[in-house]
């Protein structure tokens, strides 16, 4: 089953991504650096590949 967590997280990230590209927002480093953060704890705390996943398609849409 899968963590409510990774699940919530998941859905966050996607959220957040999307809002940015559908909306044409402006946005800062500070969503890239929070990607690049949440991705850091994902690998420490052994998250599961699919929020992994999830995560760098962000920061990939994203540009980075």
């Amino acid at each position: 089953m899968d963590d409510i967590f990774e699940k919530v997280l998941r859905q966050a990230v996607t959220k957040t991504v999307t809002s940015v590209l559908d909306e044409d927002l402006y946005w800062d480093e500070d969503i890239i650096a929070r990607l690049m953060n949440y991705e850091i704890r994902a690998r420490q705390e052994e998250l599961g590949s699919q929020t992994l996943q999830v995560i760098q398609s962000g920061k990939r849409l994203l540009g980075k």
